[in-house]
């Protein structure tokens, strides 16, 4: 058989999500000959090819008291012309906070849910025992201020119909004059995303994108679509990042074969980026310096 086997479940799941996102409940995604990106002839208008050209450092550039998903980081790849990845989650209190883990004890030193972090909080704690600490989504966007593209993973502790985090990430990324996608995880975040896109004016579209791979981390449910993809028949994604230990993979490969960019992650070194790139377009990389980078970030 040339692909996926398309499971009634998993396309409920992400129809239903895409209906009851609360920008378009009574639109369904929109149907499609073939199999592929949602892309073809209603593909995003801006340049997505740094998707498939520009080396992405996963949530910045880490090193001495730059820590991950902090401001330093990111300057740092923006500095050397890398795309950088990197995770936002929605608090309480209405924050847009870049940051990976859903508990901040590891990370802070504060046992502290990040659904619950408030601004004096995110103000006061420090990124493991550095002086950055925790930004919100509109300060990374004010600091690299679109000189490199930006990969931005949405995260919630499980999964829901409520979609308030997608159209908080497309408030904010509104006006940014910067090239920028989205992703997740979680198949019903990838399906509104999907919707809120297709409900801009053309020249305002960007890249949705779904990370699959192993998952061993992963919920069940997460873990079980991931895998399978099935969820990607009906979300279309633009793009695929998938985990590198999980190549080779069958799927992904008939994936791109039908025009899908992949991406690897995460890639810690070069030996592993020359495995990766016999099965993938681009990489995620952290711990050091992929050859490619400057050049192709223009």
């Amino acid at each position: 058989m040339d692909g996926p086997p398309k499971a009634f479940a998993g396309r409920l799941i992400v129809r239903r999500a895409a209906m009851n996102h609360r920008a378009s409940r009574t639109e369904e995604l929109p149907e499609h000959d073939g199999v592929g990106p949602a892309a073809q002839g209603e593909r995003v208008a801006s340049d997505d090819r740094w998707l498939r050209e520009t080396p992405i450092a996963h949530r910045g550039l880490t090193g001495d008291n730059r820590p991950a998903n902090s401001l330093a980081a990111f300057e740092a790849a923006a500095g050397e012309g890398y795309a950088c990845e990197l995770d936002v989650q929605l608090t309480r209190a209405g924050e847009l906070v870049v940051v990976h883990d859903h508990e901040l004890t590891e990370l802070t030193g504060q046992s502290t849910r990040t659904a619950e972090l408030t601004p004096a909080d995110r103000q006061r704690l420090r990124l493991n025992g550095t002086d950055q600490r925790i930004p919100t989504l509109a300060e990374v966007l004010e600091r690299v201020a679109g000189r490199v593209p930006l990969l931005i993973e949405l995260k919630r502790p499980s999964l829901s119909l409520n979609f308030d985090l997608v159209d908080e990430v497309f408030r904010q990324t509104a006006g940014y004059p910067g090239r920028y996608a989205v992703e997740s995880f979680d198949p019903l975040l990838v399906a509104a995303l999907r919707v809120a896109v297709l409900r801009m004016p053309s020249d305002r579209r960007v890249p949705v994108g779904r990370i699959c791979g192993l998952l061993r981390t992963a919920g069940p449910v997460t873990r079980m679509v991931g895998r399978s993809m099935v969820s990607n028949l009906v979300s279309r994604p633009d793009f695929l990042a998938y985990e590198v230990g999980g190549f080779p993979s069958g799927l992904t490969a008939w994936w791109r074969r039908r025009g899908v960019p992949v991406i690897a992650w995460p890639v810690v070194s070069p030996d592993q980026e020359l495995f990766a790139r016999q099965f993938a377009d681009n990489i995620v990389f952290s711990g050091y310096r992929p050859s490619r980078g400057k050049d192709l970030a223009s």
